[in-house]
């Protein structure tokens, strides 16, 4: 039972963000949720030089994970 609410909790929110040097790091429900909430972590005036994604698979459904790395 407490897998279950787990699961509802991490797909109520969204979205996990986290930044790191000349990286930056999102998971959403659909790819392009993802790389957006990725493209708001990039600092102002950056350069976009790369985006990654990955599906991953979370009980019968799909997150994805995007890393956009920038440059300044």
């Amino acid at each position: 039972m407490r897998f279950l609410a787990a699961m509802a909790v991490m797909f109520v929110m969204g979205s996990h963000a986290a930044a790191h040097d000349g990286k930056a790091t999102a998971q959403g429900v659909t790819e392009m949720f993802a790389t957006g909430e990725a493209m708001r972590l990039v600092p102002k005036g950056a350069t976009v030089t790369d985006t990654t994604c990955k599906s991953i698979d979370v009980a019968a459904d799909t997150r994805y994970q995007c890393t956009v790395t920038y440059s300044d």
